[in-house]
């Protein structure tokens, strides 16, 4: 199953961590000193995050593609969620973060749809405000919904609503994004709760489940956290934030407790 966190995570990676430029003549070369292009960076980092992408190429097949395998296609209302994917059908495609931030591949160094790879100059891949392509809609992830009555739906599925719902009940920052988290190392590298992003300072969340669980305070979701959240919620302490693990946490923050 596809997670949300992990989607902006690999975006976020792709665009500000590794060295990822811009071209149309080699457009799934991933690697660092290598190229993409709009479509192709969404499509990759939907893969990465477990996302079934069927035949998905580009823009233009990207809609029907996914809206078949489990996202909806929503009216642009200027109003994204946290991984949202904001599509022009015919242009371009990019990645909603949060915080009034997205993540896209632009334009060649050259500032045209072919580029070298090895030289990219910053911009290619990039994170910038939000803005208005103009986007014909906003392709939204239906698993993480919550229920008629307004409760999650417990499925396993840790996305911005049951994270959203996981700070309110600790009575952090909404805004339904794990920040703060560096990337993996060792084995604990990508549980089903990946929302590693470029930064240091750890996620706020994070650090108020720690103190609540009496743990050393990092904000960091490392495997003795993990651990520590799962005897804490009853279930097999094997430190991935697996599925099982969520609908745990989902269970339980249905009772606005954690």
């Amino acid at each position: 199953m596809g997670n949300i966190n992990t989607l902006i995570a690999r975006m976020r990676y792709w665009c500000a961590v590794a060295n990822l430029g811009y071209s149309q003549g080699d457009r799934w070369d991933f690697r660092n000193g290598g190229n993409c292009d709009c479509s192709s960076l969404v499509i990759h980092c939907l893969q990465e995050a477990g996302f079934d992408t069927g035949g998905a190429t580009y823009t233009g097949n990207m809609s029907a593609n996914l809206t078949a395998r489990g996202f909806r296609r929503l009216p642009n209302n200027g109003d994204p969620r946290p991984g949202d994917i904001l599509l022009n059908d015919a242009d371009h495609t990019a990645v909603y973060l949060g915080g009034g931030l997205l993540a896209q591949a632009s334009c060649s160094e050259h500032h045209s749809v072919y580029g070298t790879g090895g030289d990219q100059t910053g911009h290619e891949t990039n994170i910038s405000r939000y803005y208005n392509f103009p986007w014909n809609c906003y392709l939204r992830y239906g698993a993480d919904a919550s229920t008629a009555s307004g409760q999650l739906a417990v499925d396993g599925a840790c996305g911005p609503a049951t994270v959203g719902k996981w700070q309110a009940v600790m009575g952090t920052p909404v805004d339904g994004v794990i920040s703060g988290q560096v990337q993996p190392v060792g084995n604990w590298g990508r549980p089903a709760l990946n929302a590693y992003s470029y930064g240091r300072g750890g996620s706020m969340l994070v650090r108020a489940v720690q103190r609540s669980l009496g743990l050393t305070v990092d904000g960091l979701l490392g495997p003795d956290t993990i651990r520590a959240i799962q005897a804490h919620l009853g279930v097999a302490q094997d430190g991935y934030f697996g599925p099982g693990t969520v609908r745990a946490l989902q269970a339980r923050l249905n009772q606005n407790t954690f």
